[in-house]
């Protein structure tokens, strides 16, 4: 009856392996790198607000439209607005039109990025806009920043 050739396999006898070698080295190496991208992403966003809806004051031309502001950075706003600008036209953003900016008349240039329609009518449009904040206006860049941490307290 010995001679039957069943083997009783346990987890303590060490016989059985469930992943081999390169499988756990390869799930290490992806993991690796998706936290190395994730990081890399959450310190570009620095002082990013997500998830606002704040309503602000633009000029496009010589319209003065109100705009809707989705999320915002030192760089990037992402706005709803109920007309469609085009890809690359400048837009005048008044920052101190946000609810508790902390200076009055403070105006900045916007390209347009990126324009996307949201829903299937032409009524309202996300729109992707790059903050062109010069180099010598330190103080509007102050501002900014000052409001943005306000946002996040």
């Amino acid at each position: 009856m010995d001679s039957i050739g069943i083997e009783a396999t346990s987890a303590s006898s060490g016989d059985v392996h469930s992943l081999s070698l390169p499988t756990v080295v390869g799930m290490l190496i992806l993991v690796l790198v998706l936290g190395m991208i994730s990081s890399r992403r959450l310190k570009g966003d620095g002082l990013g607000v997500h998830h606002l809806f704040l309503k602000i004051v633009l000029k496009r031309a010589n319209d003065e439209l109100i705009g809707f502001v989705r999320s915002l950075d030192l760089d990037e706003m992402k706005l709803v607005m109920s007309v469609a600008p085009a890809k690359g036209e400048p837009l005048q953003i008044d920052l101190s039109s946000l609810p508790g900016f902390p200076a009055a008349g403070k105006t900045v240039t916007g390209l347009v990025s990126r324009v996307k329609n949201i829903g299937e009518n032409n009524h309202n449009f996300l729109v992707s806009v790059s903050l062109q904040i010069p180099t010598q206006a330190q103080e509007v860049s102050t501002n900014l920043a000052t409001y943005l941490r306000q946002l996040h307290a």
